[in-house]
């Protein structure tokens, strides 16, 4: 316990080192030579005090064998992603130097970290204490400070942050706990070189928007530690074929299916797309609060349209979702539409092309888009 009390001071001293004073001071080369070089000395630190201690690991080779295909299939679904989302090249320059340089400055303190890491482990094998404190150490060096408080101006802002990088950093620091605990640093590494790794040497990255990458920052730790502890029970645990059977990762199966297809639907990656009412204006038909689900429509389909549809189009920048109540044309022969809201007195003030329409409404949910009523008034 001593030991690991002067490593948590140490890298408690380096965290606020670093973010009130090295930081600020924006050092050349600090990134490529001076903070690797404060990781390896923490580093020897670590592993001097841990030198007494050992970290057993059985099933090593099935561990290792699993979690690499674990990680493999993430990158070939975070990859098909592009497909869906598009893609996007990253910031990163790539003539070898450049890629060196970054895989020296984010992939050394990778390595540096992670057998920190293992050191504190090794000290303290089943503490929870020592597990929670580990996480929130590692989770808090790791974030970005630079500009911090810009993602809490707004709800919206907090919300988003909090989602897509805050949470994702907190499971990804818990689950790299969990894998040195069961087979060393070297597992913790090749799953946060297999994550973190990729910007730095590829041209493109899937263009994500905030909410998919939020799903995917959540999932993948969650869906390798269910699979990893499901190996861990098998190869070092004694327990019997029923209790193994609870651990099994295909129970799991359906639950994941159910997140992916509730995301893509929610994205809007089928057909129909769940659309949160924020209005009254369609009010008796639905009212604020329920969601409708609007068909998207192919350009022959929008052409059908008729009297009486009730659509989802865009209006400047806003999605407004009305009733057709006439159909006319432009100077050009154009097909347009006048749409009114149901609860309105007069028809709205702007005339819908054709190319603005999004989709038609095909029932309505009641009651379901509450959250999304309460977020968005309270973002705005």
């Amino acid at each position: 316990m001593k030991n690991n009390l002067i490593i948590y001071a140490a890298l408690i001293v380096y965290f606020v080192l670093n973010l009130f004073v090295i930081t600020p001071l924006g050092l050349d080369y600090y990134n490529e030579i001076i903070n690797p070089l404060i990781w390896i000395l923490l580093c020897a630190l670590a592993v001097f005090l841990s030198r007494d201690s050992s970290l057993r690991v059985k099933g090593k080779k099935d561990k290792t064998q699993s979690l690499l295909i674990a990680l493999i299939i993430y990158i070939i679904v975070y990859f098909l992603l592009g497909l869906l989302f598009g893609l996007e090249k990253t910031p990163y320059a790539k003539d070898l130097f450049s890629i060196l340089k970054n895989l020296w400055s984010f992939g050394g303190l990778i390595f540096f970290q992670e057998y920190i890491r293992e050191a504190l482990v090794k000290n303290e094998k089943k503490k929870a204490w020592n597990f929670i404190l580990m996480t929130i150490i590692f989770t808090l060096i790791n974030l970005n400070f630079l500009n911090f408080s810009s993602h809490f101006s707004d709800l919206k802002e907090t919300f988003i942050y909090t989602s897509t990088t805050l949470i994702p950093a907190i499971l990804e620091s818990a689950l790299a706990t969990y894998l040195v605990y069961i087979g060393g640093a070297k597992f913790s590494i090749m799953y946060r070189i297999f994550v973190t790794i990729p910007p730095f040497i590829v041209p493109i990255i899937p263009s994500l928007d905030w909410f998919a990458s939020a799903i995917v920052g959540v999932t993948l730790p969650l869906a390798i530690y269910i699979y990893l502890n499901y190996i861990h029970v098998n190869r070092s645990e004694r327990l019997s074929k029923r209790e193994k059977r609870n651990y099994n990762p295909v129970i799991y199966v359906p639950v994941f299916a159910f997140i992916a297809l509730l995301a893509g639907f929610v994205m809007g990656l089928f057909k129909y797309q769940p659309i949160a009412v924020l209005s009254g204006s369609m009010s008796p038909t639905f009212n604020r609060g329920d969601a409708v689900v609007v068909n998207k429509l192919t350009t022959k389909e929008k052409d059908e349209l008729k009297k009486g549809d009730i659509i989802q189009f865009v209006s400047g920048t806003r999605y407004v979702v009305h009733r057709i109540v006439d159909i006319t044309n432009d100077e050009r022969g154009n097909k347009l539409f006048i749409t009114k809201g149901d609860h309105n007195n007069a028809v709205d003030a702007d005339k819908v092309a054709l190319e603005n329409v999004k989709g038609k409404v095909s029932f309505v949910i009641p009651l379901i888009g509450y959250p999304s009523v309460w977020l968005s008034g309270a973002i705005s």
